[in-house]
C-alpha cells in the first residue's frame, strides 16, 4: 500500500496536499490522507507503479519518475489483507507492505473520487505536526520523517540512480567540448569566469531536463550553456509572439467595440472615434445626443464580475421588446437605471 506526499513551498511554509476520507464504510473515516492506495498484486504491480497510477486516478496528476522519491517502506504481519494490524507471525494471514513517497506538487489536483474523498487542500506542515491525530496512521506515525525528507529532498533526489546516471552523461558530454586553456578547464573553481558565446556548446532539448535536475547546483559554464539555450528558444518563439500580439489587439478591439451594437450602423464610426473602447455610462451621458437617443430605450443587460466578486463590466444590448418597464424586470432596464446604479462601469 502506498501514500504519496505532494509538497509545495508557499511563502516559506511547507505545505502538503491532502484530502479527507468521507466514506463511512471504509477504514480511517474522516482522516486525512494523500493520493495512494493498493498495488494490484494479481498483476504483480510494484509499489512504484502503484503510486503513479493511484495519483493519476485520484487527482489526475502525472508524476515524473526522476522526481519520485521513496522515503519509507515497512512490512509487517497482519490479520487483515489491506490494513496493517501488527500481530505474531503464527497469527498472521498476510504480510502488508506500507510505503511513503515524495514528489513536488506541479499542477492543480482534480476532484475525481467525490464518493470516497473530499476536496484536495494544501495543509501547512507546522499545523500537521501539532494535529497529527487527524492523519491516517501511516502519516501520523511518520510526519516528522516526512518533514525532514522534504527539507532534504533536493539533494536526495539527485542521488537516485536514474538521476545520477543522467548527470554523469551530461558531464561526459560537456567534458568532451574543446578546452581553450587550463584556466577554462578549471571553470568550476571560478564561478565568475565568462566564456565567449561562440565557444559555448549548443545543448539539445533532451539535455535540458538533466540540467534542470541539478536545481541550484549548476556551474557557471552550465549556466552559460542554459542562457544560450534560452536565447535559441526565444528566437524560435519570437514570430509567434508577434502573431499573438496582433491577435490580442484584434481581440481587445473586438471586445472594446461590442458596445457599439446599441448604436445605428451609420453612427458607430463616429462614436468609436470619439469614445474609443469600453466607455462608461458617465462618459456617454455627457453627450446630449446620446442621452436623448436612449432616454426611453429598454436594454437587456448583464453584469460581469471578477473572481473576487468585484463588478468589472456592464454588457448592454437593445431589447427587442420595448414595452415600458414597471418596477424591476429581470435582465432589462432603462438608461436612467444604469446612470443611477452603474455609472462608472465600462461597457462591453
Amino acid at each position: 500500500m502506498t501514500q504519496l506526499i505532494l509538497f509545495e513551498e508557499i511563502e516559506n511554509e511547507t505545505c502538503i496536499l491532502l484530502a479527507q476520507r468521507i466514506n463511512p464504510n471504509k477504514d480511517f473515516y474522516l482522516k486525512l490522507n494523500g493520493p495512494g492506495g493498493k498495488a494490484i498484486h494479481e498483476k504483480n504491480e510494484n509499489i512504484d507503479v502503484c503510486v503513479i497510477r493511484e495519483c493519476f486516478k485520484e487527482a489526475e496528476i502525472v508524476l515524473r519518475n526522476e522526481k519520485l522519491l521513496k522515503i519509507h517502506e515497512k512490512s509487517c504481519y497482519s490479520t487483515k489483507e489491506w490494513k496493517a494490524e501488527p500481530c505474531l507471525q503464527k497469527e498472521a494471514s498476510y504480510i502488508v507492505t506500507l510505503a511513503i513517497y515524495l514528489h513536488p506538487l506541479e499542477e492543480p489536483p482534480k476532484h475525481t473520487e467525490p464518493h470516497t474523498l473530499g476536496l484536495w487542500n494544501l495543509y501547512k506542515m507546522k499545523d500537521l505536526l501539532k494535529h497529527r491525530n487527524e492523519l491516517v496512521p501511516i502519516l501520523e506515525e511518520n510526519i516528522e520523517l516526512i518533514d525532514r525528507k522534504i527539507k532534504a529532498y533536493e539533494q536526495d533526489i539527485l542521488n537516485l540512480p536514474i538521476n545520477a546516471q543522467k548527470l554523469e552523461e551530461i558531464k561526459i558530454k560537456i567534458e568532451k567540448q574543446p578546452q581553450r586553456t587550463q584556466e577554462t578547464f578549471n571553470f568550476l573553481n571560478n564561478i565568475e569566469l565568462e566564456i565567449p558565446e561562440e565557444e559555448i556548446p549548443e545543448i539539445v532539448d533532451e539535455q535540458f531536463p538533466v540540467l534542470a535536475l541539478n536545481f541550484g547546483k549548476l556551474s557557471s559554464y552550465e549556466i552559460q550553456t542554459l542562457i544560450k539555450y534560452k536565447k535559441k528558444i526565444q528566437e524560435s518563439i519570437r514570430p509567434l509572439r508577434r502573431i499573438e500580439h496582433k491577435i490580442q489587439i484584434i481581440e481587445k478591439s473586438y471586445k472594446g467595440f461590442k458596445y457599439l451594437s446599441i448604436f445605428d450602423k451609420i453612427e458607430r464610426k463616429i462614436i468609436a472615434q470619439k469614445f474609443r473602447e469600453n466607455p462608461t455610462i458617465a462618459e456617454l451621458s455627457k453627450d446630449n445626443t446620446i442621452l436623448h437617443k436612449f432616454r426611453n430605450t429598454i436594454f437587456e443587460f448583464e453584469i460581469h464580475k471578477s473572481s473576487t466578486n468585484k463588478l468589472t463590466y456592464l454588457k448592454l444590448r437593445i431589447s427587442k421588446d420595448q414595452t415600458q418597464i414597471n418596477g424591476t424586470t429581470n435582465g432589462k432596464q432603462t438608461w436612467e437605471f444604469f446612470h443611477k446604479n452603474y455609472l462608472k462601469l465600462p461597457l462591453i
